[in-house]
Parts: structure tokens; C-alpha cells; sequence
């Protein structure tokens, strides 16, 4: 109950809950049950997650229940959503790998297409990733609010290295965060 409180206390002050105080998911009705057509499409959790994030497939959040451009629902596709409940990107490349020869090239990353729950702003998404626990290497990405239908960014990420990344994501005032991870590239050791 305490949880729930500092919850709704911080929803009201506007603030992100930390990953502490961050909402039970398994127990939110909405985030779970919430279907593209207002059907029971069930969520669940899938291989691939790291840290604090878990990766799903089926009903999108609540907040986003028929995602701009999907006429399916995009059901299939695995997605993320971020610690504060404020934003979501579907991972159209998993498993992903870190793709470091993009960094430099600035393109042929691995594709996420971010939902955001507030207005964009005309602001971009800015990123900044870093291996989950230090912070260093850091990699910084900047994508532009120029994209529709709805408030959406399409992106290109890339990391120098596998392993699990923080992604601390930030939009016109507001901010979010998830952790995702990068496996080994075939071929290498």
C-alpha cells in the first residue's frame, strides 16, 4: 500500500518514479489486458530482457493501446516499456547486437521505433546508454520529432560492446529510462 501511495504521490508531482518505486507491472490490469481492439490480448514477458525491463509481446500499455502505424496492433513485435511508464519502443531487430560500426557510420543501427506518453514538443529524443551499473563507455544519440502519426521516433541504436545497456531517454522536459541488451554478433568470440 505504502508503494501504491509513493506512487500516486509522485504521478501527482509529475516526477518519474525511480526503480524503486516503480509500479508492480505484473499486477496492472491495464498494461496486461489492454488489446489492440479492446480484446483481452494477453502481455507477456519474453526472452531477451535485462536489468530493470522486462521484454514483452502482445497488448501494448494501456497508454497506447492502438500504436500509430500498426493496423495489427503490432502484437508480434517485441517491445519495451520505460521504468517511469512513460515511454515504449518496439525492438524491430532481436535479438539486437551492439552494431558498433553504425556509431561511426551513423546509420544501420538496430531499429526501435519509441512511443512517448507526453508531447513531443517539436523537441528531439535524446539518449545517452551506458553497460548497466558503471557509466562509462556512455554513447549519445539525438533523434529528431519529425515523424508521424502520433508521437513517435524511429532510431537507429547502436553500442560499442554486448552486454546489458541503460538507456536514459529524455523529450521535450520529460524522461525515462530502460534497460536493454545487446548479444555477441555472430561470428565473433
Amino acid at each position: 500500500m505504502a508503494l501504491l501511495c509513493a506512487f500516486a504521490l509522485a504521478s501527482c508531482t509529475g516526477a518519474s518514479p525511480s526503480r524503486k518505486e516503480r509500479p508492480d507491472r505484473a499486477s496492472s490490469s491495464s498494461d496486461r489486458t489492454a488489446g489492440a481492439e479492446g480484446t483481452a490480448d494477453a502481455t507477456r514477458t519474453v526472452q531477451g530482457g535485462c536489468g530493470d525491463t522486462e521484454l514483452r509481446k502482445g497488448a501494448p500499455p494501456g497508454w497506447n493501446p492502438k500504436p500509430a502505424g500498426f493496423s495489427d496492433g503490432a502484437v508480434g513485435l517485441p517491445y519495451v516499456v520505460g521504468a517511469g511508464d512513460q515511454i515504449m519502443g518496439y525492438l524491430w531487430e532481436h535479438p539486437m547486437t551492439p552494431k558498433a560500426a553504425a556509431l561511426e557510420e551513423k546509420d544501420d543501427g538496430n531499429k526501435v521505433l519509441w512511443y512517448v506518453r507526453s508531447e513531443r514538443g517539436g523537441k528531439p529524443l535524446a539518449i545517452r546508454a551506458h553497460p548497466r551499473g558503471v557509466q562509462a563507455p556512455v554513447v549519445k544519440l539525438s533523434f529528431p520529432a519529425n515523424s508521424g502519426p502520433g508521437r513517435i521516433y524511429p532510431s537507429d541504436i547502436a553500442v560499442p560492446r554486448p552486454g546489458c545497456w541503460t538507456f536514459e531517454l529524455s523529450w521535450n522536459g520529460h524522461r525515462d529510462e530502460v534497460d536493454l541488451k545487446f548479444f555477441e554478433e555472430k561470428g565473433n568470440s
